[in-house]
């Protein structure tokens, strides 16, 4: 009879957090929600605009300036009209529009790059949901499973059946459970905001459900593969390659400054002398790289060339690293969390079952019970966090390779 109704009050009562009226979201759909409106997207694409803006100027013919001179002196007055246009022929301007030309090219490739980094961090906010809702549905079963045996004790107890001391234990350790799942709750609070800040519209947060996804088991390519398709695949390489190649025009750009770029000036002159005649006004100007020999500029564009090539070597040292590092720690996550799964969790509800039959059977004390079922109940979250390291690990790792895991 004990260990019948209990078993009732179990089976009625073990359930997870109620989702109702709640439509799961799978991570692609999250992905899918993180568009070309969304603020951090738009965000992002801004600076792109900013340095095309900038370019801009670098494209810019010098505008002719206009000149009116009068002079009057002993009863002849004299006027003269003239305009003054910059002929920009030495190649410069076209080696400076090239070198902004791949500086936006840079821009856009970092952008590139940054909204991969933020879909990155939104499956990863995605996955840290996914723990949230797992810790608290098992936290919530437990809770109510300890309720309803409470009950049952209280009924025993009343038919004196039951120790006092049971009950009471039980009512103890359920409103210790309580505190947890308020915690978890919280925690799943947090990560549904956390999720919807990367969406356009991200309305209600508190109606976000995860879908947990599968577990993935797909091998993982060597390194030497990963790091080749990183190079192909992530922004940041083709960055600081368009970095470097900005750097060299504009260092043949600083070096064409020694070259005089002419200044053409067409106009026409009138006297009052002998009648008011009407003549016309032709000059060249140019100036002679004496003193300014563009020094600033030349040293400034190897300087750049010089930081964007050791930029780009630094990368491809540190990317090395990551990619070894983090396909290392892949796979000891997965197989923590394989371990853990064959070893614990499969042999929680086991030991739960075994506990319950002692206690029934007057085996087994009441904390003999409640143990049991407190290290199925963490067996079970932690197995979900195991395989939320394991998600989080997989999402770097598809990140810094551009990789991505099937």
């Amino acid at each position: 009879m004990r260990i019948r109704t209990w078993c009732v009050g179990v089976a009625l009562l073990s359930f997870s957090v109620p989702t109702a009226g709640q439509t799961p979201l799978s991570e692609a759909d999250a992905l899918a929600r993180l568009s070309a409106e969304s603020p951090r997207v738009r965000a992002i694409r801004a600076a792109v605009e900013l340095t095309r803006a900038d370019a801009l100027a670098s494209g810019r013919w010098p505008n002719p300036r206009a000149t009116f001179n009068r002079e009057s002196v002993a009863g002849v007055t004299e006027n003269m009209v003239t305009v003054t246009q910059a002929l920009p022929i030495t190649g410069r301007r076209g080696l400076e529009m090239s070198a902004a030309s791949a500086l936006v090219s840079a821009s856009s490739s970092r952008a590139d790059e940054e909204i991969r980094r933020a879909r990155a961090e939104l499956r990863a906010a995605y996955a840290d949901l996914v723990s949230a809702q797992t810790r608290e549905a098992e936290l919530a079963g437990w809770r109510d499973r300890l309720r309803a045996f409470a009950d049952v004790l209280a009924r025993r107890e009343a038919a004196g059946d039951a120790a006092g001391y049971d009950r009471l234990r039980t009512e103890r350790e359920a409103m210790d459970i309580e505190g947890e799942w308020s915690a978890a709750r919280v925690d799943r609070i947090r990560a549904q905001g956390a999720l919807a800040a990367f969406f356009a519209d991200a309305g209600d947060a508190s109606g976000i459900v995860a879908a947990p996804p599968a577990p993935t088991s797909a091998p993982i390519p060597p390194v030497e593969e990963l790091v080749v398709r990183a190079g192909m695949v992530r922004g940041e390489p083709a960055a600081l390659r368009q970095e470097v190649e900005a750097a060299r025009f504009a260092e043949r750009a600083a070096a064409r400054r020694l070259v005089p770029e002419p200044e053409l000036v067409a106009g026409t002159k009138s006297s009052s002398m002998g009648g008011g005649d009407v003549g016309s006004v032709v000059s060249v100007h140019a100036s002679v790289a004496l003193f300014d020999r563009a020094q600033p500029e030349r040293a400034m564009a190897r300087a750049r060339l010089a930081q964007a090539e050791a930029r780009a070597e630094m990368f491809r040292v540190v990317l090395q690293a990551q990619v070894a590092a983090w396909r290392a720690v892949v796979i000891e996550r997965r197989d923590a969390a394989g371990r853990y799964r064959v070893t614990a969790t499969e042999s929680a509800d086991r030991l739960e079952r075994i506990a319950q039959v002692s206690y029934d059977a007057g085996e087994r004390g009441i904390l003999e019970l409640l143990d049991a079922y407190r290290s199925g109940s963490s067996s079970r979250t932690r197995q979900a966090a195991l395989d939320a390291a394991v998600r989080q690990a997989e999402i770097e790792l598809e990140f810094v390779s551009g990789w991505e895991i099937q």
